[in-house]
C-alpha cells in the first residue's frame, strides 16, 4: 500500500519500508524526528530528495489526483475544513467534490455526526469552533469518503475521552472493512491500542519497524510485579527472576517475560502463601523508545 525505497528528505535519511494493505501502522518518535515529513511524502505533499515513494501503486506527487480518489489525509498544520462555512456546509462540499453517492452520504453523515458529536454544532461556522469541536468534524470529514487509505497526523489532539472512544470504535469498524491506516501520535497508549505495527524514527533514522509484541520481546522483556501477602514470604529460588525486594508484607519482583509468565510466577507463590493483591506492569512504548535511543547512542561512542 505504501512503499519507501531508500528515501531521504529533510531530516529523513535512507528510509526503506513497506506498509501492507489492511494494516494499521503507528509512526512514533520525538518532535522533529521526521514523522510529518514521512506522512507528507506518502501523500504527495513533498517530493523526495533521493529514493522513490509509491502509495497505492502510484507515485504520489506525479499522480496525486488519481491517488486522492481513495485516500483521505488529516494533518495538524493544514486546515481540513473551510473556516467561513458551517460544518454541514463543508460536508456538502465534500460530497460534491468527491462524487459520493447521495444516499450513502446522508446515512454516513448522520451516523458520524451522532457518534463523533458534531451534530450539536453542525450549523456553526468552523472558525467559531473550539479545537476539540473542529477535530471532531475533521475526523468525520476524512471518514465520510470511505477511503481505502487513511493518513492521520495526531488525530486525537484536542479530543475529550468520549470523542476519542468514538474515534477508536469507528477506526476499528473501518479496519475490519479493509481500511489501511498510517497515523502519528505522541500518545503511546493510543498507538498500542490502535496499531498492529509500529514505525519508530529518531533524528530521521528508522530504528524499528514491526509488531509491538516483537518490539517488547526484543527490547523490553523485563516486567514488574507487586504483591501484597498475608503470610510468609515465599521461596523464589526456583523461578528465573531478575531480582526481588521485600517491604513488610509487600513483595516486588522483576522477571524476563521471554522465560517465565506472570501466571507461572503467581501459581508458585500462591502455592506457598496467601496473596491479597497483585499488580503487573509491562514497559510502555515510551520506556522502549528511551532504551532504544540509549543503546543507539552508546554504540556511537
Amino acid at each position: 500500500m505504501i512503499s519507501f525505497e531508500n528515501v531521504s528528505k529533510f531530516i529523513l535519511s535512507d528510509i526503506s519500508i513497506h506498509v501492507p494493505e489492511g494494516e494499521t501502522v503507528g509512526l512514533i518518535g520525538a518532535s522533529g524526528a521526521g514523522k510529518t515529513t514521512f506522512m507528507k511524502l506518502a501523500c504527495g505533499l513533498l517530493t523526495p530528495e533521493r529514493g522513490t515513494v509509491y502509495t497505492m501503486g502510484f507515485k504520489p506527487v506525479q499522480e496525486r489526483k488519481r491517488l486522492s480518489k481513495n485516500m483521505s489525509v488529516l494533518f495538524t498544520d493544514i486546515p481540513a475544513l473551510q473556516a467561513e462555512d458551517t460544518v454541514a456546509g463543508n460536508f456538502e462540499i465534500l460530497q460534491r467534490i468527491y462524487g459520493i453517492d447521495r444516499k450513502q452520504f446522508q446515512a454516513d453523515y448522520k451516523e458520524l455526526a451522532k457518534r463523533l458529536g458534531f451534530a450539536a454544532f453542525e450549523n456553526q461556522a468552523v472558525k467559531n469552533l473550539s479545537m476539540g469541536q473542529r477535530r471532531r468534524a475533521e475526523i468525520g470529514g476524512v471518514l465520510i469518503r470511505r477511503p481505502k487509505l487513511l493518513l492521520l497526523d495526531e488525530p486525537t489532539d484536542g479530543l475529550d475521552e468520549n470523542a476519542k472512544q468514538a474515534f477508536y470504535e469507528l477506526l476499528e469498524e473501518r479496519k475490519r472493512e479493509g481500511l489501511t491506516v498510517l497515523l502519528t501520535s505522541h500518545n503511546m497508549a493510543e498507538i498500542s491500542r490502535v496499531c498492529g505495527r509500529i514505525v519508530l524514527v529518531d533524528r530521521g533514522k528508522l530504528l524499528y519497524y514491526g509488531k509491538e509484541q516483537q518490539l517488547r520481546k526484543k527490547f523490553a522483556p523485563i516486567d514488574k510485579m507487586w504483591l501484597v501477602l498475608e503470610g510468609k514470604i515465599p521461596d523464589l529460588e526456583d523461578l528465573p527472576i531478575v531480582r526481588y525486594w521485600v517491604d513488610g508484607n509487600r513483595l516486588g519482583l522483576e522477571y524476563n517475560s521471554n522465560y517465565v509468565t506472570a501466571s507461572e510466577i503467581l501459581k508458585l507463590i500462591m502455592g506457598q502463601t496467601t496473596v491479597m493483591e497483585v499488580k503487573v506492569r509491562k514497559p510502555d512504548l515510551e520506556d522502549i523508545i528511551i532504551r532504544l535511543k540509549t543503546e543507539k547512542e552508546e554504540k556511537m561512542l
